[in-house]
């Protein structure tokens, strides 16, 4: 039998020079958060030492293979912007419960966000997220709009009222939804 280290351990990476993935558990998580995220600011990490940098937590898959499953923001910012230096890593086993919470604790981080907008939020947990970990991470039995709510701390009607603009500003009179008709213009 193959014995399996328990012990987190560090180690420093260069991302340009390793593989770096999302897990597959966290895939759905990153997908929905990618949709909902927020601009981007970009604090410049690389010119502060490397160890002061706080640390990506990864799972080591073997072959110079990575995995990540949470710090959705932090990862987008290393892999685009600082993927030529060395990186301090917190290389850990995880279980897969572990990764999907970590990957939707970002996406209920999400919910805090002063323009966040709550109904296609909660439609995207409803749809998508495993019910037991989100209602497990928002303290929550059932997964309701009433739950969202008080969780997310606003009220019922304040959701109803930013659903209702939502469909009131999808229709804009006058403007076709579609604009394919301007290539059909000689």
């Amino acid at each position: 039998m193959k014995n399996i280290n328990f012990k987190p351990r560090q180690k420093l990476i260069v991302p340009c020079k390793s593989t770096l993935l999302v897990h597959r558990y966290a895939e759905t998580a990153l997908s929905v958060w990618q949709r909902f995220k927020p601009e981007p600011t970009y604090v410049n990490m690389e010119c502060i030492n490397k160890f002061y940098r706080p640390p990506l937590r990864l799972i080591e898959g073997g072959d110079n293979v990575f995995y990540f499953c949470n710090e959705f923001q932090r990862i987008n910012q290393v892999l685009r912007l600082e993927s030529d230096s060395d990186y301090p890593c917190l290389i850990t086993p995880e279980s897969i419960k572990d990764i999907q919470q970590l990957a939707w604790m970002e996406v209920i981080d999400l919910i805090f966000l002063k323009d966040a907008h709550h109904p296609d939020l909660f439609k995207a947990l409803k749809g998508t997220a495993p019910r037991s970990v989100i209602c497990q991470l928002m303290g929550i039995r059932y997964l309701t709009i009433k739950g969202y709510c008080r969780f997310a701390g606003i009220s019922q009607s304040s959701y109803e009222y930013m659903q209702c603009k939502f469909e009131l500003e999808e229709r804009v009179i006058g403007i076709p939804q579609n604009m394919n008709w301007l290539s059909d213009v000689p």
